[in-house]
């Protein structure tokens, strides 16, 4: 009869510690979805790409991120921070500034030649991250790392020189701040998210596009355009961001691991940014595209119009006046 219970005692032992292993297990794997609007070949997409990856192997597989790409799940970019905030995904990239029928804080890297250039932006970034870790924590989602766009065209069939050239031309926008700038050169913008740009251009609902070099070429504008005007009038940037709920939901260590992977890596992203930008514009010149600089005189009609748009954000938006001015002073404008 001992030996029986014994018996019984290892065996009972034994299963408490499989029990046990499998609810370790199921508690520390994670598996998160990441939508994104890019093409896989995007540099945006390989940035997510190399962070998931590296989650997975700091973290030994506890954390897993699957990338969806190309609006694989069906979420438009502007529906995103809402996306995140009510758990539809726990992790999303966030074009941030066609947030503003959200939030209007976030056109403020949107606002035409504030920030133009990356080096600009890193600096206005200085000044608004604090109040951005605000507003996204309203959202119930934090920032993990952001990577910017670093350029800005304008693709037409035609070559803009004069105002002229503008007018009533319908060009795809991303943000408020994009379309007044062209409503006031008098063109007439239609802000569009990134999913329906290549066949709004193909079937003629739009004449141009505003982007960057590497949507230029993952949307091979060089079928339907034949110029791409370097106007240069702001650098924005996409944001990744974690649901704070599924956040919540890891460890302590967890959460350290992926934060210094985030802190890590961005400065690696920006670098590569910079790279694909220069990149990306070499293939849309190889394709047929004339890039070209605006004329000096219509660049500085563009600027003089542009302090208009900054005066109307900062009375719609008063948590910006400090944060630009603050910004302006340090880059001696």
């Amino acid at each position: 009869m001992k030996r029986y219970l014994n018996l019984f005692k290892i065996m009972l032992t034994v299963l408490i510690l499989v029990l046990f292993s499998l609810s370790v297990t199921a508690k520390t794997i994670h598996e998160w979805d990441l939508p994104t609007a890019w093409a896989a070949t995007n540099y945006q997409s390989v940035c997510l790409k190399i962070f998931a990856d590296e989650v997975y192997k700091r973290t030994d597989g506890q954390v897993k991120i699957n990338i969806h790409y190309g609006g694989a799940l069906g979420y438009k970019g502007p529906e995103m921070l809402s996306v995140v905030r009510d758990g539809l995904v726990p992790i999303g990239d966030i074009l941030k500034n066609a947030q503003t029928g959200e939030e209007k804080f976030f056109g403020i890297t949107s606002l035409p030649f504030l920030a133009p250039g990356v080096v600009d932006l890193r600096m206005l970034e200085f000044f608004t991250r604090p109040i951005e870790d605000e507003i996204l924590e309203k959202h119930n989602q934090k920032m993990l790392y952001q990577v910017p766009w670093p350029s800005r065209n304008v693709y037409t069939k035609k070559r803009i020189d004069t105002l002229e050239d503008l007018k009533g031309l319908k060009i795809r926008t991303v943000s408020k701040e994009d379309t007044d700038l062209f409503t006031l050169l008098g063109a007439s913008p239609i802000q569009m998210p990134w999913g329906e740009v290549v066949t709004s251009l193909a079937t003629g609902v739009i004449d141009g596009v505003a982007t960057s070099s590497a949507s230029g070429v993952d949307g091979k504008f060089w079928e339907f355009t034949g110029y791409a005007s370097r106007w240069n009038w702001h650098s924005s940037e996409d944001m990744v961001n974690v649901n704070l709920d599924a956040w919540n939901r890891l460890s302590p260590e967890l959460q350290e691991i992926i934060e210094k992977t985030a802190h890590e890596l961005e400065p690696q992203f920006w670098k590569i940014a910079v790279e694909e930008n220069i990149e990306k514009e070499k293939i849309l010149i190889e394709k047929g595209i004339e890039v070209y600089d605006p004329n000096p005189e219509l660049l500085e009609i563009f600027k003089k119009l542009s302090r208009k748009i900054w005066n109307d954000h900062m009375n719609e938006v008063p948590e910006s006046v400090q944060v630009i001015e603050d910004y302006l002073i340090i880059m001696e404008y």
